[in-house]
């Protein structure tokens, strides 16, 4: 596994830093499978999710204005493409706020990182699958949240799982692989039931 390294500067151990790292990580952690070192911008109050394209722009993530502190009260997505050495100069990638073209698809994650996919820039090749084992007390089975998917969609879709399985089927997360050692794998209970939550790579 291959994930790109913390920003370095010395806001790591700030508290609202670390806070929104972890808050926005089903954003962040994407990105970072991209091969792109990616950060929370918290300047002048407002907050936004930058990941750098190594190649004289950056990718920038915020809402209709800036992210919440709570990523809950998101309800739609602006993705823009902008210069470092120019930031007026920019390009919209993907808007799903309440006026944007995409705004159908609200706070889903999985049709912004299908766009976010298509950029010309360099970017991991790899390809994973995000699966669940489902067991109770009348028997098992596994399923494929979907096919074989680029590496940042495929992290996108695990964590939108993951948040089904919490919100919508009523699983506790009992225990999650922490992010240094491979790709992520989470454990969850119901009454009984235990759902396994897995990305694999493809082709291994």
């Amino acid at each position: 596994m291959s994930i790109a390294a913390l920003p370095d500067h010395n806001r790591l151990d700030d508290p609202l830093w670390r806070q929104l790292f972890h808050a926005y990580r089903h954003l962040i952690t994407p990105l970072r499978y991209n091969g792109w070192t990616t950060d929370v911008e918290t300047g002048g109050g407002e907050f936004f999710i930058r990941a750098d394209l190594a190649d004289g722009t950056e990718l920038v993530i915020a809402s209709t204005h800036s992210l919440p502190n709570d990523p809950a009260k998101v309800t739609g997505w602006n993705a823009l493409r902008r210069h470092t050495d120019d930031p007026a100069r920019h390009t919209v990638l993907y808007d799903s706020t309440h006026n944007g073209p995409q705004r159908h698809h609200g706070n889903s994650l999985i049709p912004l990182f299908a766009r976010i996919d298509q950029l010309d820039a360099a970017k991991s090749g790899r390809r994973l699958i995000v699966s669940t084992t489902h067991t109770a007390p009348f028997g098992a089975s596994r399923a494929q949240a979907a096919g074989h998917e680029p590496a940042a969609t495929a992290i996108a879709r695990y964590f939108e799982v993951m948040h089904q399985h919490t919100t919508d089927h009523g699983y506790c997360k009992v225990w999650e692989r922490p992010a240094t050692g491979g790709h992520p794998l989470a454990l969850f209970e119901r009454e009984g039931h235990v759902a396994i939550l897995r990305v694999t790579a493809f082709g291994t």
